[in-house]
């Protein structure tokens, strides 16, 4: 039988909401950056001429883009598999059974209640070198805001504080899904809780597993309020990441074009780091 016409018509009237948002809060400013990107651009966000990829060759000659560069790869080489490591283990810890088990879910998704700024302020007293209690509390004299290595390592401190919490909840998710019968007759064969994780659960959680390591690594590409907040990018431009160098680019020094090209920049890297993780994930994660 032959669909009315309102029938077929109804689900793109039901997505339109959606896709304006869309084209208004994502679409358009990205095609905007672009365009800024490849023009010289007034103070009042004109752009005046073409340049092409001039501002592109000024950028990647320039030292304070390379370091900012290599502080973001640091970064995201430390955080990532920090925080996979922490969040599935406290997921693990979590999914026991005990009365303690409840205790620790409250515990590991309290996080997610704080706000981000309140977080990061919170973290900034805690780890004051003269009056922090980190210091105090582990008889320790170390400069966290003006060592490079204590400063990269605040970060990742901070940046698996703020995404333990979903994180988290992700694959406790996961972990409850995989079927108990199939837990118990693993652990009635003889298998011991490395193995039931290995050969059961980890193959079973890997979609959701895959999709965690997606979220961090864009995470960490993308990060700048615990940047802005904790270090302001010090001590001597040690933890100047690419966003944060977008920030006092475009919004500090009113450089909207080379700001626009650094954001550009970040967005094809991000693009294809997850690009190649998609591709792979196809092959090795089977979906039920």
């Amino acid at each position: 039988m032959k669909k009315k016409p309102a029938s077929l018509i109804k689900p793109y009237v039901l997505i339109l909401p959606a896709l304006a948002l869309a084209v208004v809060f994502a679409y358009r400013p990205f095609i905007l950056t672009l365009l800024n990107s490849l023009h010289t651009v007034s103070l009042q966000g004109q752009r005046l001429s073409f340049v092409g990829l001039e501002n592109y060759q000024r950028l990647f000659s320039n030292q304070s883009f390379q370091a900012s560069l290599s502080n973001t790869l640091r970064f995201t080489l430390y955080f990532v598999p920090t925080n996979l490591i922490v969040c599935l283990g406290a997921a693990l810890l979590s999914n026991r059974k005990g009365r303690l088990a409840t205790l620790n879910q409250v515990f590991f998704f309290l996080p997610m209640a704080v706000g981000l700024s309140s977080s990061m302020m919170i973290l900034k007293m805690m780890f004051n070198p003269s009056i922090g209690i980190i210091n105090q509390l582990f008889n320790t004299d170390i400069q966290w805001f003006n060592d490079k290595r204590a400063a990269m390592v605040l970060l990742v401190i901070a940046g698996v504080y703020l995404d333990i919490g979903l994180n988290f909840l992700l694959l406790q998710a996961a972990l409850r899904n995989v079927p108990s019968e199939l837990h118990e007759v693993a652990t009635i064969e003889g298998a011991n809780g490395f193995q039931v994780f290995r050969y059961l659960q980890a193959p079973l959680i890997a979609p959701t597993f895959v999709f965690v390591l997606m979220t961090n690594i864009k995470d960490a590409m993308l990060i700048s309020s615990p940047v802005l907040i904790l270090t302001e990018g010090g001590p001597f431009r040690s933890t100047q990441t690419l966003v944060y160098q977008m920030y006092l680019e475009g919004f500090k020094s009113g450089n909207y074009a080379m700001g626009s090209a650094i954001a550009t920049v970040v967005f094809l890297l991000t693009f294809t780091v997850l690009l190649l993780l998609l591709h792979l994930e196809r092959r090795r994660v089977y979906y039920q």
